[in-house]
């Protein structure tokens, strides 16, 4: 009789013990940054995060890390910020499109390496000199400038300003 009471206060504790601690994690907050109603290619920063920003203080980027965020402000480690005096956030680490771009200009310069590479050795192994190459290195060449042209079209910015908006999104907190 006694084990079945221990066993079951036990139980009661540990329930107790993960409620409080479920409650606690599930409270989120972060900074959502938005374009329009497009929700697909909203950025989210969370606490403990690194924000590149400029203000309406500095017309320079300023590096902080976000410590709290509360209904009307963020507290960063070296400032304290309302989102509307936010002007300009750099995303170039932050946006998963940026990656897709990145893998996209790779694989064309790539393309572009091995197609020249392939055709020098071609052209060596068949005819002993360069002939061949100087009738294709047109389509390497396009591919590797194609791959620069498309490394440079990543977002590097988000401003706030018109559709674009800066909002603190506060779930579950405190």
């Amino acid at each position: 009789m006694k084990r079945t009471f221990f066993k079951s206060k036990v139980s009661l504790i540990a329930l107790i013990l993960w409620f409080s601690l479920a409650n606690h994690s599930y409270s989120q907050k972060f900074i959502l940054l938005q374009k329009g109603s497009n929700t697909k290619t909203a950025l989210r920063f969370q606490i403990g995060e690194e924000i590149t920003y400029k203000s309406t203080k500095f017309d320079y980027y300023v590096t902080d890390v976000i410590v709290d965020i509360k209904t009307d402000i963020i507290v960063l480690s070296e400032n304290v910020l309302q989102p509307k005096e936010i002007t300009v956030v750099d995303i170039r680490n932050k946006d998963p499109r940026n990656h897709t771009i990145r893998n996209l200009s790779y694989l064309s310069m790539g393309a572009g390496v091995i197609f020249l590479l392939v055709n020098t050795v071609n052209s060596l192994y068949h005819q002993g000199d360069l002939k061949q190459l100087e009738d294709s290195w047109a389509l390497p060449v396009g591919l590797l400038a194609g791959g620069y042209v498309i490394s440079k079209l990543k977002y590097k910015e988000f401003k706030h300003k018109g559709d674009n908006k800066i909002q603190l999104i506060i779930l579950y907190g405190d």
